[in-house]
């Protein structure tokens, strides 16, 4: 159903959003854009707390100011991924753990439930999915601070890993194949030499 925005009017209550929807209150208790990638700006779905969609407002934009501006920062929430720069604290927290970060949107505390919430796809970046299902990334795992990296190396990704010593490998097979050329051409040369040195010899005699 798309809803008004002369007649929805927006604000917080508690960890929840009021809507006041032509005089009827509903409680939502999730906002998704039905085109996050495609029409972000437009067509924002909000839901109650079984997951049942209240109704879409197709164009944001129209509501009033107090609840224009809630909306985008609720959304922003949701859809903006912090990239992660530094992580100066983890603590085990049942299955899981308690993340302190640092990132370009500033200092970030969340909890993960368990390794599976570190995502590998396109290694060495790192996408962390937290217990609300907000996202964070890390671009290159490898070019974090070694305390980063040692207070996550047990939770690091199977993918990131293999591509790490994959890279190693390569670079060892190149370096290895350079050496042996180079080796290979001495001894050339060595013996070129030493069939000079034999021909001499029987010249002489």
């Amino acid at each position: 159903m798309n809803l008004d925005p002369a007649a929805i009017s927006l604000k917080k209550n508690g960890d929840k959003i009021e809507a006041l929807i032509h005089g009827k209150t509903s409680f939502v208790d999730r906002l998704a854009r039905a085109f996050p990638h495609s029409n972000p700006d437009q067509f924002v779905s909000l839901m109650d707390e079984l997951g049942h969609e209240i109704g879409i407002i197709e164009n944001p934009k129209k509501l009033d100011d107090t609840s224009r501006n809630l909306l985008e920062a609720e959304l922003k929430a949701i859809y903006f991924v912090p990239t992660i720069s530094a992580i100066t604290s983890v603590v085990p927290k049942g299955t899981g753990s308690q993340w302190t970060v640092d990132t370009d949107d500033g200092e970030y505390t969340f909890r993960i439930l368990g390794r599976d919430a570190l995502k590998g796809n396109e290694p060495p970046a790192i996408e962390i999915t937290d217990e609300n299902g907000k996202r964070y990334k890390i671009d290159n795992y490898w070019d974090l601070d070694p305390e980063s990296r040692d207070l996550t190396s047990d939770l690091l990704p199977d993918k990131v890993v293999k591509a790490r010593y994959y890279t190693r490998s390569i670079s060892s097979s190149r370096s290895g194949r350079g050496r042996g050329s180079s080796s290979r051409g001495g001894s050339s040369s060595g013996g070129s030499s030493g069939s000079s040195g034999m021909g001499g010899s029987i010249g002489i005699r």
